[in-house]
């Protein structure tokens, strides 16, 4: 178990290490790109997929300020778009695409439709003006000035899509991935027309319930289980408690990520977290029909199944540790989401390390134990 403990520490920093890179909302690089006549002081921020959109709108005034970051390689385009629904249909979006022989991308106004996509001449995008590019060291830097009311009129949109994709020839091919957030400049408690749950909200509910669930309750029950046994039966109940709670979670977190994949299944890494989530899942599941399957205390058997039981649990927990870590690697999470998760497993391997070490020394003193107990006993004798 040391071994996996060590595993794990040293994929917590790694991981950590690399959020840095995809560090989101960077007011500083933001003020040593953004050309005149913006003033950056007062934009909002708002993000998806390492790309960044930052926007003012001017009080009481149809003009509307925005700063567009996003990385970007040959063959690709990345794009922001306006909704007044939250869907790719009917809105419009500004496109930074880059040819496979480019070496820098293109910015362009584009209206989508669910069949298709059109670019729009300079006088259809006369809404539109201060347009700006900047490409330095693979990232784009677009800045422009959008009347708000134009682009989507007579409809004034309320919600911001993140996209992106590949090029084919010189066309933008369909999006990989998509986010779609009600936007900071949208009045207070506005939902668009047609509101869907967007793809940030449902990765944020994603993470949020398999942390819960796969980061504190599974692993805390699992330690009650091993080092409270004085407290009989009071430790078997609390056990069983946050066993169900966090598979209950799980199964949320399950349901959450299928919807997250039909959205994202062109994301780079999110097939793996996929596979991965789906394995951990059957051995929750496993565990559970292990509860129900379960030998009497005196039956031959019981020995066997509490070495499969513990065997199992210990390998769905550090499986599913690993893969929460994947799946903020995939999301590009800020790194308060990586430091915030890396502080719950601290602490849970410090309290597994003390009680471990407690336990050991206890069991010293115990000559009597037989010699084939297991080292670390989640679910023994349950």
């Amino acid at each position: 178990m040391l071994r996996f403990t060590a595993l794990y520490t040293v994929l917590a920093a790694l991981l950590m290490v690399r959020s840095t890179v995809y560090a989101q909302c960077d007011q500083q690089s933001l003020q040593a790109i953004t050309p005149a006549p913006f003033n950056t002081s007062n934009l909002k921020c708002q993000n998806a997929f390492s790309q960044q959109a930052w926007s003012r709108r001017i009080n009481g005034t149809d003009t509307l300020e925005i700063v567009y970051i996003a990385p970007v390689t040959a063959g690709n385009w990345v794009g922001l778009g306006f909704s007044y629904t939250g869907k790719m249909d009917g809105s419009v979006a500004l496109l930074a695409v880059m040819n496979a022989s480019s070496t820098s991308p293109t910015p362009s106004w584009w209206s989508l439709y669910s069949h298709g996509i059109n670019l729009l001449s300079d006088a259809q995008s006369s809404f539109s003006h201060n347009l700006t590019l900047q490409y330095s060291n693979g990232n784009v830097y677009i800045s422009a000035v959008v009347n708000i009311t134009a682009i989507l009129a007579p409809n004034t949109p309320d919600s911001l899509l993140f996209a992106l994709g590949q090029v084919y020839g010189s066309m933008p091919g369909q999006h990989s991935a998509e986010s779609s957030q009600v936007a900071s400049f949208a009045p207070a408690g506005t939902l668009p027309k047609g509101y869907k749950i967007s793809t940030d909200h449902l990765r944020k509910a994603h993470a949020a319930v398999n942390i819960v669930g796969w980061g504190i309750l599974l692993p805390v029950g699992a330690i009650i289980a091993r080092y409270c046994r004085l407290w009989d039966p009071t430790w078997f109940y609390l056990h069983v408690t946050f066993q169900v709670l966090g598979f209950i979670l799980i199964v949320a977190g399950l349901i959450l990520g299928t919807n997250l994949y039909g959205r994202l299944k062109g994301l780079s890494g999110i097939s793996r977290h996929r596979a991965l989530g789906i394995f951990v899942f059957v051995l929750a599941c496993l565990q559970i029909l292990a509860i129900v399957l379960r030998p009497k205390k005196d039956a031959k058997l019981r020995r066997y199944w509490n070495w499969y039981h513990s065997w199992v649990g210990r390998i769905a927990l550090l499986l599913a540790a690993v893969n929460i870590l994947v799946g903020i690697h995939v999301a590009h999470e800020k790194r308060s989401v990586t430091v915030g998760y890396g502080v719950i497993a601290a602490l849970e391997i410090t309290a597994f390390l003390l009680l471990e070490s407690l336990y050991w020394i206890k069991r010293s003193k115990k000559p009597q134990v037989p010699h084939h107990a297991p080292a670390f006993g989640y679910g023994d004798d349950v």
